[in-house]
């Protein structure tokens, strides 16, 4: 058990220095490409981009529902389930990228152009980067078997390889940009379907390399197919709800307030993809082995490594968002220069706002799929979430400014923690009660004894790098111990000091 906790750690480790690059590259990458590009073309990209971004719910569900599988079978059956799985996963995945390329060949070029709103000078370099997003999307569906085998065994170091080569490549073609006097609209389109190109070779190759088991055999098997199909089917209502969520959103802001409003929201997004980049490894990290746990009969390590994940998602997120929300005018000052959407710094406090609700729910979801019984918990967190979208249209139906839509958001982020949290106990041996008392209860302790001294201390130091700087320290050194404090039980606590117990040693 301690070597697996201590593979956990590794793994966070791995996916957390991918996350610092991929942070730094992005924040450096944002600023080329908006200054390069200008607010329009900007807006463009992330409104042509997001919508066939939609058309990928399909294969998101299915790649859950894959690399589910591949834990399952590792713990049961071997490499030959495993094998079993992939020549599966390959049928069903390029069946599902011929129907998405379909779907946005005809009624996704339909919607393109007649209802985007799109200055009808950028029309034609917009249909470009739609094609090369639709091509993307294809192969990115198809690279799934491939992903989804190299984190169900856990080579987070691999993956975190894998991804920090991708940031470099965008950083290359982001110092090269400014100097291209091409329509870079068009040239941007371009380089990133040949990013996700180089992508899908290098996880082919790895996964040939390392995992011999991963061959093609001319075998169907009924029963797998059966399986995974039932299995992402209903799996398929909650990635369809997070894409509409997600991507629903910005095609309504763009309805409203045409492709500068997408601009905004796109960079609030970064920053809060960012953010829940770090805390998603350690849901991401831990995902294979709760899923194998339950599948040999450990449901309680399950139900720890949830309780765990959680708490430790929050306290990650709080730390690194809470002097974020604090200086936001001042972080989009530096990375922006003058070039500052409107509405950017309100979409970004409400969007984080909502990351802390959408994280808890990370590793509650992870139980689910390790249970397999999909059906109760994705209806309820699918009609929540869908429920955003004709709120927020009907909001500025009336007149409400462009933050509402990311209120509503918010507050629905609320009622579907709620809704799952009764799902998941008639899944599995979970207590509300005990879920409020270990979980709930501390966090709120925490912000509660934190927020107003580091809000106190906010008015004293003028904005700038040392009130930043100051108010990350200040926020570790007040919270980390709260969080050991109150939040951790004695299983934990014991942990955390034979950690500390044999760094000592070392030293």
């Amino acid at each position: 058990m301690s070597d697996k906790n201590t593979t956990i750690a590794k793994n966070s480790l791995f996916l957390s220095i991918r996350m610092v690059l991929v942070l730094f590259v992005s924040i450096y990458t944002s600023r080329v490409f908006l200054n390069a590009l200008g607010v329009i073309d900007y807006g463009i990209i992330n409104v042509v981009s997001g919508f066939v971004a939609m058309f990928s719910f399909l294969n998101t569900s299915l790649a859950n529902g894959v690399q589910r599988f591949y834990n399952s079978s590792i713990g049961k059956l071997g490499a030959k389930g495993v094998t079993l799985v992939f020549n599966t996963s390959l049928i069903i995945q390029a069946s599902i990228a011929l129907i998405v390329f379909f779907l946005l060949e005809t009624g996704g070029l339909w919607f393109f152009y007649e209802k985007m709103v799109i200055p009808p000078e950028r029309m034609g370099v917009a249909f470009w980067l739609f094609q090369f997003s639709a091509i993307s999307a294809a192969i990115v569906i198809m690279q799934t078997p491939f992903s989804a085998a190299i984190m169900a065994h856990e080579k987070m170091n691999a993956y975190a390889l894998i991804s920090i080569l991708d940031v470099f490549l965008k950083l290359a073609f982001a110092i090269a940009l400014p100097y291209i006097n091409y329509d870079r609209l068009l040239i941007y389109g371009f380089f990133s379907l040949g990013v996700v190109l180089i992508n899908f070779v290098i996880n082919l190759l790895y996964c040939k390399c390392k995992f011999r088991y991963l061959y093609l055999k001319n075998e169907f098997n009924k029963g797998m197919f059966r399986n995974m199909l039932s299995f992402s089917g209903w799996n398929l209502f909650g990635t369809f709800a997070c894409m509409a969520r997600e991507q629903g959103l910005n095609v309504v802001l763009n309805l409203f307030f045409g492709p500068v409003v997408n601009a905004a929201r796109g960079i609030a997004y970064q920053v809060s993809s960012a953010l829940q980049g770090f805390v998603a490894n350690l849901s991401l990290a831990a995902k294979p082995q709760m899923v194998e746990s339950y599948a040999g009969g450990n449901s309680s390590r399950t139900i720890r490594l949830m309780y765990s994940m959680s708490k430790l998602s929050f306290i990650f997120l709080f730390v690194l968002a809470v002097p974020i929300l604090l200086n936001i005018d001042f972080i989009l000052h530096i990375w922006l220069g003058d070039i500052v959407p409107e509405h950017t710094a309100s979409f970004i406090v409400l969007v984080i706002m909502a990351s802390f609700m959408n994280n808890l729910n990370a590793p509650l979801s992870n139980v689910v799929y390790a249970t397999g019984k999909m059906k109760n918990y994705e209806v309820t967190f699918s009609v929540i979430n869908l429920l955003i979208i004709p709120i927020s249209y009907i909001a500025l139906c009336f007149g409400a400014p462009a933050e509402s839509a990311f209120l509503v958001y918010f507050i629905m982020t609320i009622f579907v923690q709620i809704g799952c949290l009764l799902v998941l106990r008639t899944l599995i041996d979970i207590s509300l009660l005990e879920y409020t008392k270990k979980l709930i209860v501390p966090i709120m302790l925490i912000v509660t004894i934190a927020m107003p001294l580091i809000w106190i201390f906010n008015g004293f130091l003028n904005e700038g790098w040392i009130r930043l700087f100051t108010e990350y320290l200040l926020i570790t050194v007040i919270s980390v111990p709260l969080f050991y404090l109150f939040s951790l039980d004695k299983a934990e606590k014991n942990m955390v000091n034979s950690i500390v117990k044999k760094f000592r040693i070392k030293q």
